[in-house]
């Protein structure tokens, strides 16, 4: 029994901009019709094009019967052999292929989809059922000789079949693809169709005549157990301005015009309904071209008929089609190791650009080192060489993390909507992975950072003082990281993210105790990652010092507490824990911040 897909009454608006946001108004706001009670069905062996102008609707009716539009702007009813079907046992059970892709260049093909294989489809899944499974599916979109090479490296069609291959792993019952030809010359177009066809199982006979049942496994043995033969699939593609060849591939079109659908059927009734309504296709005319263009120059024009043959669906054939439960997703804990391994081979490949970016930050401490090489405590002077020298490096440190993370999710985002629309894993996940990543780095560079100038500069401190101030510069460096991952989840725009941080950075560093003397601001002071990180530093560097050279008839600051107390640091050892604390305090908050910032944006922009 063939396995169909069918939308009834399905519309879509969003509403309309307001021409003022200071203007309240009294009545409704206006929406615009994006889709206007469109209905039809798509069953295994199809292959549906949706073909209208630009602007008509296309995409946006792909995304709604797939039901990857998220919201409730979203109506009509979704059923599966008359069966209503949900938005999640929809995913499930079919794939989705934007028009751009969101693939890792640095990544080989057969790193991307084990990766994908392993956080998708099962936790238990053996690594021989998924190099299996892995190589089935290159082999049959001609992707083998090609699994160990980088995504960089391919050409526009291998995309676009990988981004196939990405959807096919779970074998899913449906296929929407977005514009699956664009960006591709004439012939690696064609190739790519020709490969939906072959998925569609058009141009080869089954052995059952295209019976089967469509049952939704519910071990990992049943799943990922290699089958003799794929089973037809249903496949709907959103087409623009598709060749001749393109155009003949289809098994059905739908032309769409302004949110409503203006014919659906085979090919072969689109000639035959035009040429009754009195348009006929010239002889070397692009058909396809043909219809978009007479659609778009008659408004009126509908040639949807009513009499579609809906297969009836008795309760008896329903019994073969049933959607279980996910039970294979993999929990939250392996999501992050995951995604942390796969950055770790992403930082790797990169080590070369890496290193050199920190290179040129670390050089900053050579360049201290020189400055202040020749500072001693004999003398008053020393005091203000060694506060300009901590507050220079507290400065380095949590400006060099702040940036460094600025602008961490704006190219990510489509990856980043992409992945989590297709539940390959919760965003929180992606956001801890993300931020475990950045921590290593924060603690080496700050450790050696210090250590340059530390050993340059006659500090006359002891080696577990350079570890502990180390370790204070590092979590100041976790902190900043915070701040700036912060700002990066609640702006994401890479224009502006930069410019919205400087009025903040501006008061915070005024805060930080060299450029202001912060005695009367008892509690104002804390929020300033540089006061914390200045205080943290000098408190255990300054409480060793018993002894400042000092000139006779001048005042002097004769010890450490003496430099603390001028500079409004704390002298007692609970200083040291109040500043852990407010690291502490700015990592929670933050981070905080800075996930439900870009939750927010993520599930307003949708996940394509």
């Amino acid at each position: 029994m063939a396995v169909t897909l069918r939308w009834e009454g399905v519309s879509y608006s969003i509403p309309r901009k307001r021409d003022s946001w200071w203007r309240i108004r009294r009545k409704a706001p206006e929406v615009r019709r994006i889709l206007d009670d469109i209905s039809g069905e798509v069953s295994s062996g199809d292959l549906v094009a949706i073909v209208g102008a630009s602007g008509a609707g296309k995409t946006t009716l792909l995304a709604a019967i797939s039901r990857r539009i998220r919201g409730n702007k979203l109506a009509g009813k979704f059923t599966i052999n008359a069966r209503d079907v949900g938005r999640d046992e929809m995913t499930r059970i079919s794939g989705f292929v934007p028009q751009s892709d969101s693939l890792i260049d640095v990544l080989t093909i057969e790193e991307h989809l084990m990766f994908i294989c392993q956080l998708k489809y099962s936790r238990k899944m053996g690594q021989f059922h998924r190099k299996v499974t892995i190589r089935k599916i290159l082999t049959e979109l001609g992707l083998h000789s090609l699994a160990t090479s980088r995504i960089g490296t391919l050409s526009g069609g291998e995309r676009k079949k990988l981004n196939l291959a990405t959807e096919l792993l779970g074998e899913p019952f449906f296929l929407f693809c977005d514009e699956p030809t664009t960006g591709l010359d004439s012939f690696n177009a064609l190739m790519v169709i020709k490969t939906l066809k072959k998925l569609c199982g058009i141009g080869r006979e089954s052995r059952d005549n295209g019976n089967f049942e469509m049952e939704i496994a519910t071990s990992e043995t049943e799943l990922w157990e290699p089958r003799q033969e794929s089973f037809p699939k249903g496949i709907v593609c959103s087409i623009h301005q598709p060749s001749s060849d393109i155009f003949h591939s289809f098994s059905q079109i739908i032309l769409i015009r302004e949110g409503r659908v203006v014919f659906q059927g085979s090919t072969a009734e689109a000639k035959d309904q035009f040429h009754e309504a009195g348009f006929t296709c010239p002889e070397d005319y692009n058909p396809i071209e043909y219809y978009v263009k007479i659609v778009a120059e008659q408004p009126d024009l509908n040639l949807i008929q009513q009499q579609c043959q809906m297969e009836d669906f008795s309760e008896g054939s329903q019994g073969s089609f049933r959607i279980t439960a996910d039970t294979s997703r993999t929990i939250w804990i392996l999501q992050v190791f995951y995604l942390l391994r796969r950055s770790f081979i992403v930082t790797r490949r990169s080590f070369l650009e890496i290193s050199i970016q920190s290179g040129i930050y670390l050089s900053t401490s050579i360049i201290l080192a020189l400055l202040y090489r020749n500072v001693n405590l004999n003398s008053q002077t020393a005091v203000q060489d060694i506060a300009g020298v901590f507050f220079t490096v507290c400065t380095e440190i949590i400006f060099g993390s702040l940036y460094s993370v600025i602008i961490a999710f704006s190219p990510q985002l489509p990856l980043i909507r992409r992945e989590t629309g297709e539940r390959l894993f919760s965003l929180s996940a992606f956001y801890a992975a993300t931020v475990l990543m950045q921590i290593p780095r924060a603690f080496l560079e700050s450790f050696i950072f210090l250590g340059v100038v530390y050993a340059s500069v006659d500090f006359s401190g002891s080696f577990l003082t350079y570890i502990l101030m180390s370790i204070s510069l590092s979590l100041s460096s976790v902190a900043s990281m915070a701040y700036g991952f912060m700002i990066a989840g609640v702006c994401v725009n890479e224009n502006f993210v930069q410019e919205i941080s400087v009025p903040f950075d501006t008061i915070m560093l005024i805060l930080g105790g060299f450029y202001m003397n912060v005695i009367n601001l008892p509690y104002v002071k804390y929020i300033s990652l540089f006061y914390l990180t200045n205080e943290a530093l000098s408190w255990q560097f300054w409480r060793e010092i018993d002894t400042i050279g000092c000139s006779e008839g001048t005042t002097c600051l004769r010890n450490g507490t003496d430099v603390l107390d001028f500079y409004s640091f704390g002298t007692t050892p609970a200083t040291i824990w109040r500043d852990y604390l407010g690291f502490g305090l700015w990592f929670i908050i933050a981070h905080l911040v800075g996930f439900l910032g870009l939750r927010s944006y993520v599930r307003k922009e949708g996940f394509y």
